[in-house]
This record gives structure tokens, C-alpha cells and sequence, in this order.
């Protein structure tokens, strides 16, 4: 896995978290049942199992599920679950990593048809078009989602710090099924859209690895993030919600 960047550190930080963020599995967008494909529901499956076999999480902690409102994300996680042996019986939807709000989807819509409904002209179009930045009224702003995405991260924070005292050598566990608008931010925070290579990201079912350790400082969280063949360590800001990068000097 290419590292690129690394936190000088002398002594090994105590883990906060380890969480997985997965975009979901191939769906038909219809909003019916489980709403994914024969392929979305073997994928998830295939996926889930090589969890299992992974070493990221401990199988001596138990592993917390949430999911955004959509069928297609609450379907993936599901079929993940089966796949990897984990228990869905406490699994939690959470709005905050919803997909886009579209007050205007008709003008949305036009939009995807002028690009040919081509997913990866349609996802270049999210970070470039200036209709995802300032038109509030047909999408929901990057800033936003942004937002939304790092309360909930902050909100995690606060929830296991509070309780580190009591929790022992429990690390706690997170496998949040989400959508491409909202990961892909992180992504970009982290590792810069470009460099991963294509702006079509997360594909379906592709997920980014967080480790979360604690440095001195309250206003400060290391995280270690992991996405395809790429590793770096970037400091969550709790003051700003933001990303911030590591000095290599």
C-alpha cells in the first residue's frame, strides 16, 4: 500500500475507533424492497465475506451498523452482515449520511440527460459544475454534505471519549453503508480526487478504512484513512470539522 504521508510519532497513540465508510452495492434507484441488482446482492455478499477474513476488524469487538434512509444503502448492509456473520438486529438509520437533497430534480435530471446519463461524466460534473457549489435551489451544496458528514464524525468523537474510561480495551466498531456524494467528499479531503486516479468515486461497494487514534490535544484526532491502494494520516480539526494535512517537514 503506498504511504503518503506518515505522523511522526514516539510512542504508538491510543485507538479511538476503527470504522469502515462503504458506498452502496449496485441498485436498480427504484426505492422497492432491498432496491440492488442479482449482481448488487451477490457483491454484498462477496464482500462481507472477505470482512470476515480481513483483519481491520477485531472479532472480539462487536461492530455497530448504521445506514443512510435509502433502501439501497439499508439493502447493502444487510447482505454485507450475511455475508461477513454479524448480527443486523441493532442496526441504526441516520440521516446525516443521506444521499443529495434535490429540491429541484426536474432541472437535476435535465442536466444527467445532457451528459448522456454517462456516471462518469456525471460524477466529473459533481465536483466541476457550479451548480453543485451554488445553486442551493436545484442541489444540495458540497459544503453541505461536508458538513453533515464531519458533525456525524465529531459526534463520534465526543461519544467515545466520553466513554473511554469506562469502555476497557473495547474499541469500538462502525460499518456505515452511505452514498457516492457524500464519501467522495471525504476522499477528496483526504487523498485529492485526482490523484486516486478517475472522478467516478467510491464505485459501487468500494469502501474507505478510518482509524482513529488520540494525540495530545483536545481539538485534534489522527486519522488514518484507507482507500484502494492508497494510505494517508490527516488530522480531524474538532474545532473547524475539517481536514487538515500532516506537514512532512
Amino acid at each position: 500500500m503506498e504511504q503518503l504521508k506518515s505522523f511522526e510519532k514516539k510512542e504508538e497513540p491510543k485507538i479511538l475507533f476503527k470504522a469502515i465508510l462503504m458506498r452502496h452495492e449496485e441498485p436498480y434507484y427504484k426505492d422497492e424492497g432491498h432496491d440492488l441488482t442479482d449482481k448488487g446482492v451477490e457483491e454484498a455478499i462477496k464482500t462481507g465475506e472477505r470482512m470476515k477474513e480481513d483483519d481491520f476488524f477485531s472479532d472480539e469487538n462487536p461492530i455497530q451498523l448504521f445506514h443512510s434512509s435509502k433502501p439501497r444503502a439499508e439493502g447493502t448492509l444487510s447482505f454485507v452482515a450475511q455475508g461477513a456473520e454479524i448480527s443486523t438486529e441493532n442496526k441504526r438509520v441516520t440521516n446525516v449520511i443521506r444521499q443529495s437533497d434535490i429540491p429541484n430534480r426536474d432541472v437535476f435530471m435535465e442536466r444527467v440527460e445532457e451528459l448522456g446519463f454517462d456516471s462518469e461524466k456525471v460524477a466529473e460534473d459533481h465536483y466541476k459544475h457550479e451548480m453543485h457549489k451554488n445553486r442551493p435551489d436545484i442541489i444540495e451544496p458540497h459544503q453541505n454534505k461536508k458538513a453533515r458528514l464531519y458533525r456525524a464524525l465529531e459526534y463520534l468523537i465526543r461519544t467515545v471519549i466520553k466513554n473511554v474510561d469506562t469502555s476497557g480495551d473495547v474499541t469500538p466498531q462502525i460499518l456505515a453503508v452511505s452514498h457516492f456524494e457524500v464519501i467522495t467528499h471525504l476522499i477528496d479531503d483526504v487523498f485529492g480526487i485526482e490523484n486516486i486516479g478517475r472522478y467516478n468515486s467510491p464505485s459501487f461497494g468500494e469502501q474507505v478504512k478510518i482509524t482513529g487514534s488520540q494525540i495530545p490535544g483536545k481539538d485534534s484526532i489522527l486519522l488514518t484513512v484507507g482507500f484502494r491502494d492508497f494510505e494517508r494520516q490527516v488530522i480531524f480539526n474538532r474545532t473547524t470539522r475539517s481536514i487538515e494535512h500532516i506537514s512532512e517537514e
